[in-house]
């Protein structure tokens, strides 16, 4: 899988804003900042973290993954299913800081 192919869009929700700058702003020793992340349902941690050092040119420190399962919806009487999507929410320390409007 070609790594550009991995990280698809960011996610922007409440909950993903307040984790980027909750941790901008933490009081601890070291400032961690956390992105999420829309991946490839193929991807795994390793080639996530290599996506972002590749792309962006920051090492994350760690990745966690989620896998959502598409749900069966009706459409005109007919069930369709939604498609399967993974979500990676991904750390990096001293306050590392990526614009995602300035890669695409």
């Amino acid at each position: 899988m070609n790594l550009q192919d991995v990280i698809l869009t960011p996610v922007v929700t409440e909950k993903s804003q307040d984790l980027e700058t909750i941790g901008a702003n933490s009081k601890k020793g070291t400032r961690m900042v956390k992105y999420t992340v829309k991946v490839h349902v193929d991807a795994n941690k390793t080639l996530i973290k290599e996506a972002f050092k590749k792309i962006f040119k920051v090492t994350p420190s760690s990745v966690n993954v989620q896998v959502y399962r598409g749900k069966i919806k009706r459409f005109r009487n007919m069930p369709a299913p939604r498609p399967h999507w993974k979500k990676a929410v991904v750390t990096f320390r001293d306050g590392a800081s990526i614009d995602f409007a300035k890669e695409a």
